[in-house]
């Protein structure tokens, strides 16, 4: 029992960790964003260097802990960084995490739409961790 509580511990503390560095880079976006200036078209304050070193610190910890971290909360965290992971299944049992691909644009957020993916053969893998391994990892 006292392993098992162990790990818990160290996953909670690791994912408390890595949503606290989020939040902080959130919030230098977001006073960026606020500095916007819609008569010049443009930002009054710099991006703050904050911005992409928490980002790094965050993306290494996903790779350092991911056999802890669920893998919902590592796409999330992924995609709070800009990435946009999906899951792909190719129907003969092996899977793929690709972040590169084009699709329609939608104006109002949810019309429907059309995806297209670069799916290269070694990026399939026998299961979604193993997927998700290989796309931290490349």
């Amino acid at each position: 029992m006292g392993i098992k509580n162990n790990k818990m511990e160290i996953l909670t503390k690791e994912k408390i960790n890595i949503e606290n560095l989020s939040k902080e880079r959130y919030k230098y976006i977001k006073e960026r964003e606020k500095s916007w200036d819609k008569e010049t078209e443009d930002y009054t304050i710099e991006e703050n260097p904050k911005v992409d070193e928490l980002g790094e610190q965050i993306f290494d910890k996903i790779k350092t802990e991911r056999k802890i971290l669920s893998f919902e909360f590592i796409i999330e965290e992924l995609t709070k960084l800009g990435q946009a992971p999906c899951l792909l299944y190719d129907d003969d049992g092996h899977f793929a995490i690709s972040g590169e691909g084009i699709q329609t644009i939608s104006t109002n957020g949810k019309d429907n739409g059309e995806l297209y993916h670069f799916i290269e053969e070694r990026m399939w893998q026998d299961s979604i961790r193993e997927a998700l391994n290989y796309y931290l990892d490349n």
